[in-house]
């Protein structure tokens, strides 16, 4: 023990874990039916599921991507296309219809639906095989007030996913770190060290009818699809019932420390071009305090690795 491990014993210094963070504290209210499902969850801020799809289910899937696919707005190129982001409000409705249909069968599998809402929503992920059809590293957008309640993400490939064919690759931990005001109307807080956050991610391999369970503040990216293959995947998201949607959008005349919180519901995501501020008349409007994250590269790998699985 060092001199300075000494002072801190005898001043009662403790390291903080895991286990005191509030992140952490709120994602303890179960989810899932299988704890240890929930126990790596919570470590690790995704899991895996085995065989929880069956054909009949990824053909269903399948048949409506036919469908979107023929409808105006719909280009697929050398990009990751996800339909949740195309304007066309009926390829967002249309998806929405199939993925309640099969969530109302699929969600029991896994969650304990006393507490679940079997009516959430999702979108596809089709990913090209192109060198360029790779997903920045990122957060997904706040879904609900993360300050004070948790959601999931369920991603469902319908094909063995191999490093070869664009895997996800993770950030363990990093859904505990605190950055809860996220949105495609927010300028990502780790946007200046993408560089070292992809130093530490690690993919996930998974095979076709398992689920890949994740939380949207889980900083991940996608591998380019190298094979000759599309891969096609679909995403669910899985609320608690009584659920409240919010959208956060940062208005540059608003004061540097204040932030708009949206409260909105299922319309909002048919409607809403993603870009625009939303429409104050439609959608309740409150003005919240701003967390900035700002942070040295020092401390975020410092961040990481007192987060990071392997040290807890």
């Amino acid at each position: 023990m060092s001199i300075l491990d000494l002072f801190k014993s005898a001043l009662g210094y403790q390291k903080p874990t895991v286990q005191e963070n509030k992140y952490h504290k709120i994602r303890t209210a179960p989810f899932f039916l299988n704890q240890k499902y929930q126990a790596h969850y919570l470590t690790h801020g995704w899991t895996i599921i085995d065989d929880v799809i069956n054909n009949i289910e990824i053909d269903s899937f399948m048949q409506t991507f036919d469908e979107i696919s023929k409808l105006e707005g719909f280009e697929l190129d050398k990009n990751l296309l996800n339909s949740g982001r195309l304007f066309n409000p009926e390829i967002r409705k249309k998806t929405q219809k199939i993925i309640n249909s099969n969530a109302a069968t699929i969600l029991p599998r896994m969650f304990n639906m006393n507490i679940v809402d079997s009516h959430t929503g999702g979108a596809y992920q089709v990913k090209p095989p192109h060198k360029n059809s790779d997903l920045l590293i990122h957060q997904d957008s706040t879904v609900i007030d993360e300050e004070n309640d948790y959601c999931l993400f369920i991603w469902i490939p319908f094909c063995d996913i191999t490093l070869e064919n664009g895997p996800i690759s993770f950030l363990s931990g990093s859904h505990l770190w605190g950055n809860t005001q996220r949105s495609l109307g927010v300028p990502w807080q780790f946007k200046n060290h993408i560089e070292t956050l992809y130093n530490y991610i690690e993919p996930v391999i998974i095979k076709a009818g398992s689920v890949l369970v994740f939380d949207p503040a889980t900083i991940h990216s996608s591998a380019p699809n190298l094979s000759k293959e599309i891969r096609h995947a679909i995403t669910i998201t899985v609320l608690r019932k009584n659920y409240q949607l919010v959208y956060y959008f940062r208005n540059p005349k608003l004061p540097e420390n204040k932030i708009e919180k949206y409260y909105v519901d299922e319309t909002f995501y048919y409607d809403y071009d993603f870009i625009s501020k939303p429409d104050e008349k439609k959608w309740k409007k409150e003005i919240v305090d701003f967390k900035p994250f700002n942070i040295s590269n020092k401390n975020l790998i410092r961040l990481i690795k007192q987060y990071s699985p392997k040290n807890n």
